[in-house]
């Protein structure tokens, strides 16, 4: 279990002062682009949940809903692993570095040319539990977020009809990153610097107005004013330029079951600080910071840009740039820091073995074994120099947002780091800023546009081929798990 010790605080003055790589401040939208810099960070509790008090001082408790308090410390032993070179398809390996856990996972032979056409990839995972009697299908939800409007929309993933939009701050907050739990609530970063969890279904909201029912928003032109949707839990204010958030998979009531359900869910979140980074771990019920340390050394410029969790629900995380790769324990909050055999960092996931995959510029895809502490340079062919953004993996396919030239949606094996196949736009008609990739409870796959139409995503089945496209969003600027998948993959059955 994990023990509860005073926050370390931070202090404003030592934020952050780099430039994006499109020219904005760093609490912008770097190559995010969104065309909105927030201003304000939030500090309000829409339910009346008090949230933890914004980090800036020397010393400081956070604050649960009994009106307590939980303490931290800042923890840790840094690693400085060195590596081997890697060269395509091989493996390198690195120094001393403690890591823990993977999990096994099936995987799919499933083969193909370069070009844009898809075979099948097996018996896709659908995500329903039948020996439970059940499943995820009542969240069949992607959450998407419209950054320059300060929003978030829910989106039926059988329907493709747009179910919600929800504020994420009392401004324009800049929403960024998403993770999903396994009752399918989403908690969303704002780039400003704040964390808002919002519940998936009504029976997941908190009734506050006194009115009967629970008053939420029901689609895109249904937009409650912040504070008045029923259905946003919290908010927690964290440091400027926060990005990656990761749910982790909670502990069951009873562990014998496979089916019980789990409780005690909490949050990963993360934001920098001058050179460094601290790595926040979130009450999922309440918002309360009840943990946090700082990582050395890991803020190449916008901090940690993606995050994950493996089986033992520790926190994974990349550097954006160079790296490192960061892992944080969740029995003790210690960490190591990996560099990176190639420093070329984007794109983030943690597959279902608990392996880290780092997508970066110029075609360059690297995959981490904890358990080997090994890295593997993907082979993508060099007619593929594109960026590696949001992934997703599903029945042993890495799912990939491949910006530049030649755009499109990119396929690699993870067990044996090959290239699958790339669709492009002769599948994805007028498809023009690959964001985010992510997967469904029907294994279909939802590659986020940012510019397209204004905004929207394309569904991609691999098993039939078929292409459908979900409008109406705006600047949407989402490549994290939008839907769970990710968290299933690796969360204890």
């Amino acid at each position: 279990m994990l023990a509860y010790h005073r926050p370390a605080i931070l202090t404003a003055a030592a934020l952050l002062a780099a430039c994006n790589p499109d020219g904005t401040s760093s609490t912008g939208s770097a190559s995010e682009a969104t065309g909105t810099n927030p201003t304000t960070v939030s500090s309000s509790e829409p339910t009346g949940t008090t949230a933890s008090t914004v980090p800036t001082t020397s010393s400081a408790s956070a604050t649960d809903t009994s009106g307590g308090s939980m303490s931290a410390t800042m923890g840790g032993s840094t690693t400085t692993a060195g590596t081997t070179g890697t060269t395509d398809g091989t493996t390198g390996t690195t120094g001393d570095s403690t890591s823990t856990g993977a999990v096994s996972a099936s995987t799919s032979g499933s083969t193909s040319t370069g070009g844009s056409t898809s075979t099948s990839t097996g018996n896709v995972d659908t995500g329903v539990d039948t020996d439970c009697g059940g499943g995820d299908v009542e969240f069949s939800f992607i959450w998407i977020a419209n950054s320059p409007e300060g929003t978030v929309s829910k989106v039926d993933t059988e329907t493709l009809i747009e179910v919600g939009r929800y504020r994420t701050g009392p401004a324009l907050s800049d929403p960024s990153r998403t993770s999903v739990n396994l009752k399918g609530d989403v908690a969303i970063v704002n780039r400003d610097g704040s964390i808002t969890k919002i519940g998936a279904i009504d029976e997941q909201c908190k009734e506050k107005n006194g009115q009967p029912g629970i008053q939420t928003s029901k689609g895109p032109n249904d937009v409650l004013a912040y504070g008045q949707d029923e259905c946003v839990l919290w908010n927690t204010p964290l440091m400027p330029a926060s990005r990656p958030a990761a749910w982790t998979s909670g502990e069951k009531i009873d562990p014998q079951n496979p089916c019980s359900a789990s409780v005690g869910e909490k949050v990963w979140a993360s934001a920098p600080q001058g050179g460094d980074a601290w790595v926040y771990l979130l009450d999922g019920e309440t918002g309360a910071i009840i943990d946090q340390v700082l990582i050395p050394g890991a803020n190449g410029g916008l901090g940690i840009y993606g995050g994950a969790v493996d089986q033992n629900n520790d926190f994974w995380g990349v550097t954006y740039s160079a790296g490192p790769l960061v892992h944080v324990r969740y029995d003790d909050m210690t960490f190591e820091t990996i560099p990176l055999p190639i420093g070329s960092a984007y794109g983030f996931t943690v597959d279902a073995k608990g392996r880290s995959w780092v997508g970066g510029w110029d075609g360059n895809l690297q995959r981490y074994d904890p358990m080997t502490k090994t890295w593997t340079k993907a082979n993508i062919p060099a007619q593929y120099p594109v960026l590696s953004r949001g992934m997703n993996d599903v029945d042993g396919d890495l799912w990939i947002a491949a910006l530049f030239e030649p755009q499109g949606l990119m396929r690699v094996n993870t067990d044996t780091a090959e290239f699958v196949e790339h669709i492009g736009g002769n599948k994805l008609v007028g498809i023009e800023t690959p964001t985010g990739a992510s997967v469904d409870v029907q294994g279909k796959v939802w590659l986020v546009d940012q510019s397209k139409d204004g905004g929207g995503a394309f569904v991609y089945d691999p098993k039939t081929q078929a292409v459908q496209w979900v409008g109406g969003l705006n600047g949407p600027y989402t490549y994290s798990d939008m839907t769970g998948f990710a968290l299933k993959n690796v969360a204890p059955q």
